[in-house]
């Protein structure tokens, strides 16, 4: 049995809700003809274009659904438990998955961050 979905409408259009990380987990597997949109640009929106352009991986100043869905298979394989991306604020150190190279790797670097900012002993 496939995934129960949420909606919502807004602006004449029914949307699906993203509440969990569930939610986002098989967001690969929602049906491309009720996203909202298939293309968003990484300047010009009130969010942080940093980000948006880290998510832009062809660098074509646009994020298509296949970059998201990669994004988030990248963040959950980084975390301990997907649920984590749900939750919002600063990440808890302890929510890096380092049971890999590359996990023990992001931690490393977090680590020697907040260290350089004189906040070695910080959990988050």
């Amino acid at each position: 049995m496939g995934h129960t979905w949420k909606f919502f409408r807004a602006g004449g259009f029914d949307q699906v809700r993203i509440d969990t990380a569930a939610d986002l987990l098989n967001l690969k597997d929602l049906d491309q003809k009720l996203w909202v949109a298939l293309s968003c640009p990484v300047q010009g929106l009130e969010f942080d274009s940093r980000t948006l352009a880290l998510l832009d991986s062809d660098n074509d100043g646009h994020i298509r659904a296949p970059e998201l869905i990669a994004a988030i298979e990248w963040a959950v394989a980084r975390l301990k438990t997907p649920d984590t991306l749900i939750a919002g604020g600063a990440l808890p150190l302890s929510a890096i998955n380092d049971s890999d190279e590359l996990g023990q790797r992001l931690l490393a670097s977090a680590r020697q961050i907040l260290n350089s900012q004189g906040k070695a002993d910080a959990g988050h």
